[in-house]
């Protein structure tokens, strides 16, 4: 199945600014889950929990920057 592309954004709403900070926050929330996983009672749900959450969040940010860059391309 073929990748659908997003059309390029036109401005930032604040929707978009909501998804950047749940993002930030993901990373950190999914390092922490991570280490007292590993701390306390390491066990498999614990570790994937965090790896998705880190995983999730770098992927959210990822395309964020990517949205802006778009978007500073077409203001010029």
């Amino acid at each position: 199945m073929r990748r659908r592309e997003l059309p390029p954004p036109e401005a930032i709403t604040a929707t978009d600014v909501a998804h950047i900070i749940f993002a930030a926050v993901m990373v950190p929330l999914g390092i922490l889950i991570l280490v007292r996983t590993l701390q306390v009672a390491p066990s498999i749900i614990g570790v994937l929990a965090g790896l998705a959450f880190v995983a999730f969040g770098v992927y959210r940010l990822r395309t964020a920057w990517q949205r802006y860059r778009l978007l500073r391309q077409r203001r010029g």
